[in-house]
């Protein structure tokens, strides 16, 4: 479908490639009629929803809310000249690290409690406001989309960071077999460069250590951000990469 008063397309399927091709240039002709100069996809209506495609992938199992598409689905943007917009990752590393150390005393650590989705929601819309292709959503619309993954929470795996007792940020993880999927990390603005998001990461994995989870995934993460770089400090290495893609018209 198209999302006209953005100039997205989303929640597109193809089961054909000469269909797809079809589809997709008549999705471009109706958004460039609309008066849209840049077109993105595939993008379903907003980026706290499903968007980017896989356009690569190792022998990694996928694992769950990730997106998958068969890779030829790039080749039906690509061919009709679409561009990468943004690029993202998922990396994978061993569980291995010591018992974490926290040196600020203002600081504290807390699991999830019952009520805690109306926290995570409020630390989102600041800590992502400044994200690429923001938008903003009402709670209701959250908390759908939250619904899928609320069974599967372990309170001791969904952090709460505080300092003198007042929430500044989360990590949202998720056990799943012997993984520990690190979904979502936000830091206020106000409380950034100082290493908080670095020492939630550090926390939950050594309670999924603690909990016999054998290896991380950093899930859906862009190149370069502040999720990849503390990856990488644990030699994560990429097992998805995915795109988002554009074009001028």
């Amino acid at each position: 479908m198209i999302y006209s008063d953005k100039g997205y397309i989303g929640c597109f399927e193809m089961n054909d490639k000469d269909l797809g091709r079809r589809q997709l240039e008549e999705y471009v002709k109706q958004l460039t009629n609309a008066g849209h100069k840049r077109i993105i996809a595939p993008i379903n209506g907003d980026t706290w929803h499903t968007y980017r495609l896989m356009n690569w992938s190792g022998d990694e199992p996928a694992f769950p809310f990730e997106p998958h598409n068969p890779l030829w689905y790039n080749d039906i943007y690509t061919e009709f000249g679409f561009k990468p917009l943004k690029t993202y990752r998922s990396d994978k590393f061993s569980i291995d690290v010591e018992p974490p150390l926290c040196t600020d005393t203002e600081l504290s650590f807390r699991d999830y409690r019952e009520g805690d989705l109306k926290l995570i929601y409020d630390i989102s819309l600041h800590g992502f406001d400044a994200n690429f292709l923001y938008d903003n959503i009402t709670f209701e619309e959250f908390s759908r989309l939250y619904q899928p993954v609320l069974p599967m929470i372990d309170k001791e795996l969904v952090v709460i960071a505080e300092i003198d007792n007042a929430p500044v940020g989360f990590m949202f993880s998720f056990a799943a077999g012997d993984r520990l999927i690190l979904k979502t990390m936000a830091v206020l603005p106000e409380y950034r460069s100082r290493g908080i998001g670095a020492k939630m990461f550090h926390h939950i994995l050594f309670t999924g250590q603690r909990k016999s989870l054998r290896t991380a995934i950093a899930a859906l993460i862009a190149e370069g951000n502040n999720s990849h770089k503390i990856a990488s400090k644990y030699g994560s290495e990429k097992i998805r990469e995915y795109t988002l893609y554009y074009l001028d018209t």
